[in-house]
């Protein structure tokens, strides 16, 4: 069973419903400690697979060592989904061929029960294929019984072999299609961590789902409420200070360069690079955007620069209420702010990596 201070990303997706950019960014943000990507794919090899390889090695000498893909986190600055989605399939492939239909399935469906609320609507045709040809290949190659191998039948090694080279053809013909499907709803986030971080920006909960409740939620707001405000933080080396308060600034290598002579180039600045991942803003909404980069610390005209010439906002008053503490000003004050935002970000090296 999972651990109760954990919760699937697929969950919190419906309770808080949540779009796919929404999982994206509180993934990020909660990012390395947070997050969990093997987690329940963890849990079911060692609930239904583990025994099956083990039991099918030794029984079988061609076997190969089996060992879980590695969960590297500080290795990476963003969590690099693509890589461990390649990897759960990687695994699930070798798994395939390693062990009888039933036990795969069995793991399977704990991974799918695990992760969505009503785990009978999803993917229900996708698995059906999977399994059935699966059970088809067994079948076909079990002496006639037109059933699936169990654990108490022996196979001879050229059996074995057979059956599952036949079942890795099936597999690599595009079967797998449903694990990249499912891959991303599957990651497991700190529960408490994720729910202050939805709560902090204005989500609320629209239905309960096994691991969150409303009084769950009342809980952690009460828990937030009594805590000691965060000392703000002491200016040091924020690239400009704040017009009014704004979320804490993101710091840079150095301080404001000093007055330097009219006829020195501006490139000759010591002025750092700002780099700005590029999975922070790529096909994101604007408010997206504005959170994610606030939740890493980045200031606004950062933010701002990135709005206005990578995700293509051209309108500088709707920047300025993106941007605002106070939403309810007038439109040339929204533009005025943005305006302002974007000529000091012009004094900033911005690139993406």
């Amino acid at each position: 069973m999972l651990a109760q201070d954990r919760i699937p990303i697929a969950k919190l997706k419906q309770a808080f419903g949540l779009n796919e950019q929404d999982a994206e960014t509180i993934i990020s943000a909660l990012w390395p400690n947070g997050v969990f990507p093997y987690a329940l794919w963890e849990e079911a090899y060692k609930l239904h697979w583990e025994a099956a390889v083990s039991h099918n090695r030794m029984l079988y000498k061609a076997l190969k060592p089996f060992s879980l893909p590695e969960f590297d986190p500080l290795k990476y600055h963003a969590p690099p989904l693509h890589i461990y989605c390649d990897r759960i399939v990687k695994i699930f492939l070798d798994i395939a061929t390693k062990i009888f239909v039933t036990a795969l399935k069995e793991g399977f469906h704990h991974i799918i029960a695990s992760t969505y609320e009503e785990n009978d609507k999803y993917f229900h045709d996708d698995m059906e294929y999977l399994f059935n040809g699966l059970s088809r290949i067994e079948s076909e190659h079990n002496s006639g019984i037109n059933r699936p191998f169990t654990w108490e039948q022996v196979l001879t090694g050229e059996q074995f072999e057979a059956v599952f080279e036949d079942k890795a053809l099936f597999l690599s013909s595009g079967v797998l299609s449903l694990l990249p499907k499912i891959f991303k709803d599957t990651i497991v986030l700190d529960k408490s961590a994720a729910v202050n971080h939805l709560l902090k920006y204005g989500y609320s909960l629209q239905q309960k789902v096994k691991g969150i409740s409303q009084p769950l939620v009342d809980c952690l707001i009460k828990t937030s409420l009594a805590s000691p405000p965060e000392k703000p933080p002491a200016p040091s080396m924020n690239a400009f200070p704040p017009e009014e308060p704004e979320p804490p600034a993101m710091p840079l290598a150095s301080s404001e360069p000093a007055d330097r002579p009219e006829d020195t180039p501006a490139e000759a600045s010591a002025t750092p690079f700002i780099v700005v991942p590029r999975y922070l803003w790529e096909g994101k909404s604007p408010q997206a955007v504005r959170n994610g980069m606030r939740e890493r610390g980045y200031a606004d005209p950062v933010i701002a620069y990135v709005l206005f010439n990578w995700c293509n906002q051209a309108n500088k008053t709707r920047i300025g209420k993106w941007l605002a503490n106070k939403p309810a000003q007038e439109d040339s004050t929204h533009r005025r702010r943005a305006s302002n935002l974007l000529k000091k970000a012009d004094t900033l090296n911005i690139a993406s990596d």
